[in-house]
């Protein structure tokens, strides 16, 4: 009886180490094609890396530093929805309108097209639960944000929504992507 105890544990144990996600590479274009695919609002880890946007007057800093994320992000969800929903949780009139996305055409719920750069971008959303991490890089290494911080540009504030806690898209090339997980399934971007 202990030898068939041992032997399911072992076995069950065996089964759980191989449940690892499936990887696969993927060119920019194969990231477009999958994520026009998608139509329910989803959780997706993204990893990236992006040069910080900075001011050029006296900055030793300017065009040299990268920011790399990992997060996780919310995609597909309904802008306009999104924030009605909440501001009927705060006891508001869902009267909310959203405009027309500046960034670009939406090609669906998280795919953009911008005519003018002939670039994709992925619009996701962050909660304050969500979890990410950043770092940023200098001439290959590593650099305290504090350094540079009073060089980047300003992000607008401003919000059309009423609501104490708001919902803002948020968008990235899709160039920029390194690494996504999406539907359980790790993928990594490769030239092609």
């Amino acid at each position: 009886m202990k030898i068939l105890l041992y032997l399911c544990v072992n076995k069950k144990t065996n089964m759980n180490n191989n449940t690892q996600k499936p990887e696969m590479n993927i060119t920019i274009n194969d990231l477009v094609i999958l994520l026009m695919s998608q139509e329910k609002p989803t959780w997706v880890n993204v990893l990236s890396k992006t040069k910080v946007r900075m001011n050029k007057t006296g900055n030793p800093y300017y065009e040299q530093v990268y920011k790399t994320t990992k997060g996780n992000y919310f995609i597909c969800g309904t802008y306009e929805d999104m924030v009605k929903e909440r501001m009927k949780k705060e006891g508001l009139t869902p009267n909310f309108v959203s405009e027309e996305c500046k960034v670009g055409e939406h090609l669906n719920k998280c795919l953009l097209f911008n005519d003018n750069t002939q670039k994709h971008y992925l619009q996701y959303y962050v909660f304050p639960n969500s979890i990410h991490e950043t770092e940023y890089e200098y001439e290959g290494r590593n650099i305290d944000r504090e350094l540079f911080k009073s060089f980047e540009v300003k992000k607008s504030e401003s919000s059309r929504q009423p609501q104490e806690n708001k919902h803002t898209p948020l968008s990235l090339t899709l160039n920029n992507i390194k690494k996504i997980t999406l539907n359980g399934t790790r993928y990594t971007i490769v030239e092609g």
